[in-house]
């Protein structure tokens, strides 16, 4: 499980030919399940990982 204090940056599969990045599905989801955890921030842990806050919140 991941916690504010262990960030990690999510690992991209590759780049698609319009420029949108695609994620490892097992970093996306554990990032998801961090996300759910009672009072965390989800703009912070978005910062602490390099994901934009919209994208995370989709």
């Amino acid at each position: 499980m991941i916690t504010a204090e262990e960030p990690f940056k999510l690992e991209t599969l590759g780049m698609l030919r319009n420029g949108r990045r695609r994620y490892d599905p097992a970093s996306k989801q554990r990032l998801v399940e961090a996300c759910l955890q009672q009072g965390v921030s989800l703009a912070g842990l978005a910062l602490q990982h390099g994901v934009n806050a919209n994208l995370l919140r989709k």
